[in-house]
């Protein structure tokens, strides 16, 4: 009974120390998806960890942007924690396969085996610690003798089978120490005491041989070879290799400096350590939507991402382009401001590794510039050489104090491929990046009653919005018309930006099935009554969804130093139609007279009851 118990002990201990990787758990915070396992092993186990990923469970890459408890030198231990930024991952997908790989180095625990050379000459072999050793000597030729082949210093060398290798001094002291040589007396030269009968007994052949050079008088004994060449330049030795003399009638082995040239024998050696590897994979549902979207600048009809980051809306990217102070806060869309201090730091907080890392503020930098769908989208193009240490930014943030001065203050930049805040002179330039000034547009936006529609003459879709008892389009009209529309300044780009000019020939035909031009009262109720004196409230993120664009005539206002941007929208009155102009200053005026020649923007409305 207590034998079994001892045995069941013993085999309960193997399996604790046991090399896996198990409890593979994964977590995704906005963009960063963490990962846990636990890594079992012995407490000498040093592992390599990588992680690899795929979206189709069989094109694995190797990700290079983790950090945590990955790369060299990991040890055993529970509750191991990594982090991977998921818009760094190349063909991002819902599904993505994830696999935890671990190369630990490890012992063969084969006892003994055979091995060929060759000359298809058999050999033993015995595992002697961490090294297989040949237990005969290396033969010449099919016709050697018990001693096998004699050997020159560089012959030996190249004379093992394949994987096979000639012993080094390090390799001999080894074996050595486990037959006995005194540890603190191995590394001397000269005679040490060894166990030759532990050494013949385990399988070893040590029987004498004789040899064309002066060993010892009357001596049986055995020399083999080690590749170590003798480094001791000064002494005079340069051209001679240590070598083992065992002396079979004293049990004593020597440590010799012999002349390379010497034939002596030969024992080839393998290591029993290999590279050995264990992994874990999982199925992982990534969360690709964010809150965000996409819009038009009310002026400039630029595409513009945004996204909800810490409690707030940014803009994805940055404005074009870089500012002086004084110019910056005037770059923001129209609802939009430069950002505080405070919201940068809690912008920086949302995309801090969720575990601490040492170089922290580098890791922070790689995720802020990172492109997708989770990302910050931090560009780094405005400096020449695109390394890190010229390519950065600098970002403003707002302050009551806009003095043109060459005042140091200090700004979020991303300088050197780290993310950091640094001093700055007023009368440089910088980037401007925005972030919206409602910060309650998240709740407005679940009140917004829209949603989009196909014209059937060109399949073109369209966004409206219900407000109060009206549709509205939420788009500029774009239907082709030939020559009774154009585009602003007859450049095309602009018709994908702001949506065709039509002029008073669409009245009747504009419109798509369906839809209408509105009234002269109707507009009137949105730009009067509905905006009254807040026009921004019309535009992108404005609460109501109309998503107003100015893609009219641009004129300079010479007294603020700044261009304005117009639009006229037309309306009809049975068979009168007019326009309301609008420009950037907030400016709305009526004109109850639209003119044949001119062209003006189209907004489409039909009544809330009527079916799409």
């Amino acid at each position: 009974m207590r034998l079994l118990i001892t045995l069941l002990l013993c085999i309960s201990m193997l399996n604790l120390s046991a090399q896996n990787i198990r409890n593979l758990k994964t977590e995704q915070k906005a963009g960063e998806l963490s990962i846990q396992y636990d890594l079992n092993g012995s407490a000498e186990d040093i592992f390599t960890i990588s992680i690899l990923y795929s979206n189709n469970n069989s094109d694995w890459k190797k990700l290079d942007k983790v950090y945590g408890d990955v790369g060299d030198s990991i040890k055993a231990g529970n509750a191991k924690k990594l982090v991977i930024w998921v818009d760094h991952l190349d063909g991002l997908q819902e599904k993505m396969q994830f696999k935890i790989q671990a190369e630990y180095y490890t012992v063969d625990q084969k006892e003994s085996g055979n091995l060929k050379d060759h000359h298809d000459n058999m050999y033993n072999w015995l595992r002697i610690g961490k090294t297989k050793w040949m237990t005969t000597n290396l033969k010449a030729n099919k016709e050697n003798d018990r001693c096998g082949g004699h050997y020159s210093n560089s012959n030996a060398r190249n004379a093992c089978p394949d994987g096979w290798h000639l012993p080094s001094d390090d390799e001999w002291m080894e074996l050595e120490v486990y037959f006995g040589v005194n540890p603190d007396k191995v590394k001397e030269h000269g005679l040490r005491e060894i166990d030759l009968n532990k050494l013949s007994s385990s399988g070893f052949d040590i029987n004498e041989c004789k040899y064309n050079v002066s060993l010892y008088p009357n001596q049986k004994a055995l020399a083999l070879w080690t590749s170590t060449e003798n480094k001791m330049l000064y002494t005079g030795y340069s051209q001679k290799y240590f070598a083992r003399i065992i002396r079979l009638d004293e049990n004593k082995i020597s440590k010799e400096l012999r002349d390379k040239k010497e034939e002596l024998n030969v024992r080839c050696v393998q290591s029993s350590v290999y590279l050995a590897k264990i992994e874990a994979s999982a199925e992982v549902t990534i969360n690709l939507k964010p809150v965000g979207g996409v819009t038009n600048h009310s002026f400039t009809g630029e595409i513009m991402e945004w996204q909800y980051i810490a409690n707030n809306i940014w803009l994805k990217n940055d404005i074009k382009g870089s500012y002086l102070y004084k110019e910056a806060e005037d770059q923001c869309p129209t609802g939009w401001r430069l950002p505080v201090r405070e919201e940068w730091e809690n912008l920086l907080k949302e995309f801090k590794p969720s575990i601490e890392l040492e170089n922290e503020n580098i890791v922070l930098n790689q995720r802020l510039r990172a492109n997708g769908v989770w990302s910050f989208n931090m560009s780094n193009n405005d400096y020449w050489m695109n390394i890190d240490y010229y390519t950065y930014n600098t970002y403003w943030i707002n302050e009551n104090d806009k003095a043109d001065s060459r005042k140091l203050r200090e700004f979020l930049s991303t300088k050197k491929g780290i993310t950091e805040w640094v001093d700055k002179q007023t009368n440089e330039k910088a980037k401007v990046r925005c972030l919206l000034d409602d910060k309650d547009y998240k709740n407005k936006m679940k009140d917004i009653k829209s949603g989009t529609f196909i014209d059937s003459r060109d399949k073109k879709e369209y966004g409206f919005v219900e407000i109060d008892s009206k549709v509205w389009m939420a788009d500029n009209l774009s239907f082709d018309m030939g020559e009774n529309n154009m585009c602003r300044n007859n450049i095309k780009t602009n018709c994908k930006l702001f949506g065709h000019m039509y002029n008073l020939e669409v009245i009747e035909s504009g419109c798509p099935d369906g839809w209408r031009l509105p009234t002269q009262e109707e507009w009137k109720y949105l730009l009067i009554n509905k905006a009254a004196n807040n026009l921004k409230i019309l535009f992108p993120f404005g609460g109501t969804g109309f998503d107003l664009l100015l893609g009219g005539e641009m004129v300079y206002d010479e007294e603020n130093k700044r261009d304005v941007y117009t639009a006229k929208y037309l309306f009809t009155n049975g068979e009168k139609a007019g326009y309301y102009f609008i420009d950037s200053k907030g400016r709305v005026e009526l004109n109850e007279k639209a003119k044949k020649k001119d062209f003006y923007y189209v907004r489409c409305i039909k009544e809330v009851n009527d079916r799409f």
